[in-house]
């Protein structure tokens, strides 16, 4: 039985991979590192601010969660997106995080080469004034702006990669 069951399991993450499927992000190969960014095994490496970037799809379970201040995917409340983040096991990495205000405004003020971008706010992990955090516009030039905890933003991780 246990031959069985194993054999299935291996035929079907063979099918997967001879069909194109991506049963679980790679590393990105990027190098040597000498590259100030580079794309790939769906993260964005940022050598200058030592910073991976998620870079995964976005789809129709954000955009429901996000229309409808739930909770799904890569959208949330700010508490789910904190919880999102420092429990993701991506790209070979577990030691991802919300990233701060700061390092999503430069991250949207210039062209980092994301295969998944879109329009919307991205929440940081950092406190505005009473129970708000600043989130991130990511059209405006990495514009932010305060949020309340129950407001749902969508979500981009980060990890450091040193």
């Amino acid at each position: 039985m246990k031959i069985k069951i194993g054999a299935l399991l291996l035929m079907a993450a063979a099918s997967m991979a001879v069909a194109g499927g991506n049963i679980i992000p790679t590393q990105a190969q990027c190098g040597n590192g000498s590259k100030e960014f580079c794309q790939g095994g769906g993260v964005v490496v940022d050598y200058d601010k030592k910073l991976m970037w998620q870079d995964e799809p976005y789809g129709d379970m954000e955009d429901g969660a996000y229309s409808h201040n739930r909770s799904a995917g890569k959208a949330g409340r700010w508490s789910y997106a904190q919880g999102y983040c420092s429990t993701l096991n991506y790209a070979g990495f577990n030691d991802w995080r919300l990233p701060r205000v700061g390092e999503l405004v430069d991250l949207f003020d210039t062209e980092r080469g994301f295969k998944n971008q879109i329009g919307v706010d991205f929440w940081s992990s950092t406190p505005s004034d009473g129970n708000k955090y600043w989130s991130v516009y990511a059209v405006v030039r990495g514009t932010p702006y305060e949020h309340k905890k129950s407001d749902t933003q969508y979500i981009r991780c980060v990890r450091c990669i040193e």
